[in-house]
This record gives C-alpha cells, sequence and structure tokens, in this order.
C-alpha cells in the first residue's frame, strides 16, 4: 500500500509539475507579446503568440490578439482569420466582432462590418466603441441619420471620446448642420489637440462656410500632424469648391 501510494505521489507531482511549468510558459509569452504589441513590434508579438498557440491552441484570446497585432500591421485577411478562429471557440468575445468589424471595413466589406458590430452590440448594448463604428460603417453607405444615431449613442456612453466628436462633426457637414459640424470639430480638438482628422474637418466646415483661409490653416494643421491624410481631403476641399 505505502509503495502505491508513493507511485501515485510521484505521478501526481510529475503531472502538477508539468502543468505547471506549462501554464508559466503561456505567461511568459503572452506577457512578452502584450509589451512587445505595446511597444508597437507587431512582428515580436506574433511571434510571441504563435509560441502561446503552439503551447495552447484552445485559448481564443492567444488568437484574438495575435490578430489585433496583425490588423495593427495591416494583414487584414490574416487578422480576420484569427478573429474567426477566436469566435469558433468562444462566440461571445465582444471585442473580436467589433475588431473583425474594423478590418472588414477597412477592406470595404462594410455589410460583412455592420453585421459585426450588430453582433458585437447584441452582446454588450453599451459597447461605445461598436456605435462609433457602426456610425461610420452607415455613414460609408449613405445612412446619415443612422450614422448620426450611432454617434449620438457613443458620445452619451463615452463623453470623453474626441474621436466620436470628430465623426459626428464630419456627418453633421454632410447633413448641411454646418454650426453643429464646427462645434463638433471643435470638440474634439479641445478634448485632442493631435487629432489631425479633426482639423482637416475643421478646414471642409470653414471651406463650407466661405473661410477659404481659416480652412487653409486647419489643413496645413491637419498635414502636419499627418500628411498621409492629404490626399483624401485635398479631393473632399475641391468637391466643396467645385460646388459652390
Amino acid at each position: 500500500m505505502t509503495r502505491f501510494f508513493s507511485a501515485f505521489m510521484i505521478l501526481y507531482l510529475l503531472f502538477f509539475g508539468s502543468c505547471l511549468s506549462r501554464r508559466l510558459a503561456i505567461r511568459q509569452h503572452t506577457n512578452r507579446a502584450n509589451s512587445l504589441f505595446d511597444k508597437g513590434d507587431f512582428d515580436g508579438a506574433i511571434a510571441e503568440y504563435d509560441k502561446a498557440i503552439a503551447i495552447d491552441p484552445n485559448d481564443p484570446y492567444h488568437y484574438y490578439n495575435r490578430g489585433n497585432a496583425r490588423k495593427a500591421k495591416k494583414e487584414l485577411d490574416l487578422a480576420i482569420t484569427d478573429y474567426n478562429k477566436a469566435l469558433s471557440i468562444d462566440a461571445n468575445i465582444v471585442e473580436a466582432y467589433n475588431n473583425r468589424g474594423n478590418a472588414r471595413s477597412s477592406k470595404g466589406d462594410l455589410a460583412g462590418a455592420l453585421s459585426d458590430f450588430n453582433q458585437a452590440l447584441s452582446l454588450d448594448p453599451n459597447f461605445a466603441a461598436a456605435y462609433n463604428n457602426r456610425g461610420y460603417g452607415r455613414q460609408q453607405l449613405g445612412d446619415i441619420d443612422g450614422a448620426l444615431a450611432d454617434y449620438e449613442k457613443a458620445i452619451s456612453l463615452d463623453p470623453g471620446a474626441a474621436y466620436y466628436y470628430n465623426n459626428r462633426g464630419s456627418t453633421r457637414r454632410l447633413k448641411g448642420d454646418l454650426k453643429g459640424a464646427f462645434e463638433d470639430v471643435n470638440r474634439s480638438l479641445a478634448l485632442d489637440p493631435k487629432n489631425g482628422e479633426a482639423y482637416c474637418n475643421l478646414g471642409l466646415v470653414n471651406l463650407s462656410l466661405g473661410r477659404r483661409a481659416t480652412a487653409t490653416a486647419s489643413f496645413d494643421k491637419c498635414y502636419t500632424i499627418d500628411a498621409t491624410l492629404k490626399p483624401r481631403f485635398e479631393a473632399l476641399a475641391s468637391e466643396i469648391i467645385s460646388e459652390r
């Protein structure tokens, strides 16, 4: 009996030690991955998530996190594949629907994106970012009133989010509410003075109001912060000028 008990304890301790070692290895890889992600080293983060997945392929958050890193690298198809895998393991990860929706939106799949945002909101009706993202999708599809309703809801849930005001301001300009648009983009800039897109939207509003010199100053500020915005907003400005 004593010999049997000793053998059992040895097997138990070996098994327990193996499980503990496995958990510690996973934690080390995920901690390193998260740290690398925060530093902008997305390739390094992906390599560490790969190692975590190799040890435990059934944890949905490994795939979700790797998907985020791939999305940050603009590897949208790979990111969507990871989000799909995460959701196949756990269909209740709200952020995975939201982030897959963003990836789909970036690929031009607005119908798929809206479906994802709707699913996220069905799981969490107070998810401000999903309302904002759905609003953007609706705006792209020409549903201005639907977009405004979503931005209103997002702002009511998170009134400190600068980007929500910027998006509502952009949509209000499209609806012809220049006063409301002006107030929104300025509110966005008050919350985040480094929001280049808000300066560009302010330029569009000022241009629509006939304030060309002020608009030019806003565009210059925008392009100083983010030069990649220049082609898109120059095209939008040209449309406004041609319509006046």
